[in-house]
């Protein structure tokens, strides 16, 4: 596989800008977003890591795959499809988007995956680092590992990336439902009644995945990113769409498709979807 020199990360939100602010000392880094027209964009982050950049951010309308050497995908799982409309998967391409609804299109494009599990919230041009973590990179094929160098990012090549996709839904179908719905840090899913509505979503997934997922798992996400506030709470606090249709939808087609009768994780989709219209 050749050198990596050129990094193109679709998503100018929080984790693109925080990717895009960590990999440019080291490549050449494009930011592509919904813009009108190309700009150098200076990007500050604060927190786990401190720094000030500059990358280039440029309109995903513009973007010509030949440009770069491998592209992340950072958008929201419902935009990932018009995101990247304009690969064809010569040029790796690693979707980092939360849920398991991607995971078809992947398969079908030739695309590969990605679990970021730093923390990060933004203002504007402004980072805050709220935890560093790994992003864990991987192909549903046998496709050559691929390595990065050594960054705050810590990206790391997973063998069995489907399972790690698994886990990561596991913390996600809890915590961000309960944060978003009880308006709280996602600290307070450890303690009751949050841990109880927790806990028994847990045993509903159990129930959907032949992969085992230790709720240890869970409960280490939590701890980890206690002080901070999930994208689903943020995304309804702001009034914007939230990845419920990623998360939380496709394990009730899966119940279904499985035969499997579920009790707290479809009225948690219907709330999620109440509180979203009501913003």
């Amino acid at each position: 596989m050749k050198p990596i020199k050129r990094i193109g990360i679709i998503g100018n939100g929080a984790v693109g800008m925080l990717m895009a602010s960590l990999f440019e000392p080291d490549y050449t880094v494009t930011l592509y977003g919904r813009v009108d027209n190309g700009s150098n964009v200076t990007i500050e982050h604060t927190g786990a890591t401190n720094g000030t950049v500059q990358v280039r951010l440029e309109p995903v309308t513009t973007l010509i795959e030949t440009e770069q050497d491998v592209f992340f995908v950072t958008t929201k799982a419902h935009q990932v499809e018009a995101a990247t409309r304009r690969l064809s998967g010569d040029v790796p391409v690693f979707i980092c988007s939360n849920g398991i609804a991607h995971l078809d299109y992947a398969r079908t494009r030739g695309f590969h995956l990605g679990v970021v599990e730093h923390g990060v919230s933004r203002d504007g041009n402004q980072l805050h680092h709220t935890g560093l973590g790994r992003i864990r990179i991987g192909s549903l094929d046998a496709v050559e590992a691929m390595s990065f160098i050594a960054s705050p990012l810590d990206i790391v090549w997973e063998t069995d990336i489907e399972q790690v996709v698994t886990e990561k839904l596991f913390a996600n179908a809890i915590i961000n439902p309960i944060t978003a719905l009880c308006r709280v840090e996602n600290g307070a899913v450890a303690l009751p009644p949050c841990r109880d509505i927790a806990e028994a979503v847990y045993a509903e997934l159990s129930t959907l995945f032949d992969r085992h997922v230790p709720y240890t798992y869970v409960e280490t996400i939590i701890e980890k990113t206690g002080h901070n506030r999930s994208s689903m709470l943020r995304d309804i606090e702001a009034g914007r769409q939230t990845e419920v249709d990623a998360i939380l939808t496709p394990l009730l087609k899966r119940a279904d498709e499985r035969g499997i009768a579920l009790e707290v994780i479809p009225v948690l989709q219907k709330l999620i979807l109440g509180a979203s219209v009501s913003c």
